[in-house]
């Protein structure tokens, strides 16, 4: 167990928890600005649309991670990437589909 630990540790950077986080805010914004514009709001939505705004935000400040752009630039990815969630998922998908 001790060894699952420290691999963690090792090998994962913990400012990547950070864009997730900040990214969830992009999805929360989006979700409350259609709540805004009349939208009824449903619990279950907005739990699912934050877990899935965390997570594209996450993909896309990881791939601003990996083009090496500057760390500030990473923290507008992911928030810009968890707003855009949906879109989001589709160009990372397009990219590694050219890269390949």
């Amino acid at each position: 167990m001790l060894e699952i630990k420290e691999w963690f540790i090792g090998n994962i950077n913990p400012i990547t928890f950070v864009y997730g986080f900040i990214a969830m805010f992009g999805g929360v914004a989006r979700y409350l600005r259609g709540y805004v514009d009349g939208a009824p709001f449903s619990f279950s939505i907005f739990a699912a649309s934050s877990f899935i705004s965390g997570f594209g935000g996450w993909m896309f400040a990881t791939l601003g991670e990996s083009l090496v752009l500057p760390n500030a630039l990473l923290f507008v990815m992911a928030g810009i990437g968890g707003f855009f969630s949906d879109q989001t998922l589709k160009f990372i998908f397009e990219y590694t589909q050219r890269k390949l």
